[in-house]
């Protein structure tokens, strides 16, 4: 720790009160070696944080914009960083997976996350189950984190950083969920059944008589009405002839009597 800058911005934020700047040095120990895998915080930013969590643990008054300020980062940055290491370093109360998920985006994850948990417990022994804590950072992160990688979710990259625990053991962890939340996420309960669609019923003959009746009457069709007058002319025609071949019959009849 670079007890010369730590000094100066301690100064630069109005931070004189001993008992803060030891609790702010004694985080600033802490940080070193619990608050690995944050990237984006340099030592301004990170000196800023533990003066930060200092000051609100003893109630001493900060000019919170003034310090984001001076830590380079965004406000956006500088919240999310100062939640990761307040949790690193065991500052937060255990954040629940709803609020946990809220923080790093990934709140379609809770569902399977506790699911992952449900099935964590009861697989372990009567014994072991009796002093388990669940809601522990290191148990929610990991099933969270488990969580999204079954369910293919982009989450935050600080959010496996969160839990304060070694690399190690949480990559041990939550390797462990993953075979819970593949089991979820690959079930049946999780895929969902197949809507079933109704099939379309198919018209009955007689059914299609009835749509084609028009007050009591079969409806008839153009080339129907066409074939039954074409016969009734015909019959007409033969009518007309036949009558005529009468007519010039008794005519010659009459002729040569």
């Amino acid at each position: 720790m670079d007890k010369e800058l730590f000094r100066k911005l301690a100064s630069r934020v109005g931070i004189t009160a001993v008992k803060v700047l030891s609790q702010a040095e004694e985080y600033m120990r802490l940080s070193q070696v619990k608050c690995v895998g944050l990237g984006s915080v340099t030592a301004t930013s990170k000196t800023i944080i533990c003066l930060e969590l200092a000051a609100t643990s003893m109630k001493f008054p900060l000019d919170k914009e003034y310090a984001i300020k001076l830590s380079g980062l965004s406000p956006k940055v500088y919240s999310s960083n100062l939640k990761a290491v307040e949790c690193m370093l065991g500052l937060q109360s255990n954040l629940g997976l709803r609020d946990l998920a809220v923080q790093y985006g990934c709140l379609e994850a809770v569902k399977v996350a506790s699911q992952i948990l449900q099935r964590y417990e009861t697989s372990l022994p009567a014994a072991q189950r009796q002093d388990l804590d669940l809601s522990k950072p290191l148990f929610t992160t990991a099933a969270l984190y488990a969580a999204c990688k079954c369910m293919k979710i982009r989450a935050d990259r600080k959010l496996a950083s969160s839990s304060g625990a070694k690399k190690g053991i949480f990559d041990r962890l939550w390797t462990q969920f993953q075979k819970f939340g593949q089991e979820i996420c690959n079930g049946p309960s999780y895929m969902g059944k197949p809507v079933k669609t109704a099939q379309k019923r198919q018209k009955t003959l007689t059914e299609l008589l009835e749509v084609e009746e028009d007050d009591g009457k079969i409806s008839t069709s153009p080339k129907r009405e066409r074939v039954e007058k074409t016969e009734e002319e015909e019959t007409k025609n033969y009518e007309e002839w036949k009558r005529k071949i009468l007519e010039n019959a008794l005519k010659a009849k009459a002729v040569d009597s």
